[in-house]
């Protein structure tokens, strides 16, 4: 069952994005999860990543692909992969990654959750989740996160709604469990 409905793309629009002294400018369509700009828990999320020293890590999710180019753009010892349901949001971040010279480290697979990455392990995974598609959805993307990090990896989410259920659940699932409030968001940190 897909969450994503397709329609019309709606307005272009060019996004800057400055962060840890780098700016971005990322294309969107006004159709795609907070189109117009970057939203609070994306910037949040970005404001507080942690990175591996090196290795593979996958954004869930990626939208236009904010969290995957500012990691590929922070550590250049990454391999990025994002993963999106929504086609037109899966074009826009390649795009996005080689107008922001880290095409050649990116990779975009269109697909649900971590479909299209399921035979693999990541060092890290990323994901502000899409609230709009429901709790079990999300509770998927943050429970699921173990069964894709290599020993040692670990996971970082940021969310609006749900968080302290989230987090209650992660304290099942997960070995650490760090969670900070901040402007009316959560960001958990997991290790399994």
């Amino acid at each position: 069952m897909h969450y994503f409905k397709p329609g019309k793309p709606g307005e272009k629009v060019l996004i800057p994005f400055t962060i840890h002294g780098y700016t971005f400018e990322f294309v969107s369509y006004t159709s795609l999860f907070s189109g117009k700009q970057v939203d609070e828990g994306t910037r949040l999320l970005c404001e507080n990543i942690k990175t591996p020293v090196e290795g593979e890590v996958l954004d869930v999710g990626c939208g236009y692909g904010v969290i995957g180019i500012v990691l590929a753009k922070l550590n250049p010892r990454l391999r990025v992969y994002m993963t999106d349901v929504n086609p037109l949001a899966v074009k826009t971040a390649g795009h996005n990654a080689v107008l922001n010279g880290v095409g050649d480290r990116v990779l975009i697979l269109q697909g649900d959750r971590y479909e299209p990455v399921k035979d693999k392990v990541f060092n890290a995974i990323y994901s502000n989740p899409p609230l709009s598609a429901g709790m079990r959805i999300v509770e998927e993307i943050v429970l699921g996160a173990k069964n894709y990090l290599v020993p040692g990896g670990f996971a970082q989410f940021v969310l609006a709604r749900g968080g302290e259920y989230l987090k209650r659940r992660a304290m099942e699932t997960y070995r650490v469990v760090e969670a900070r409030s901040k402007k009316g968001y959560i960001l958990l940190y997991l290790e399994p």
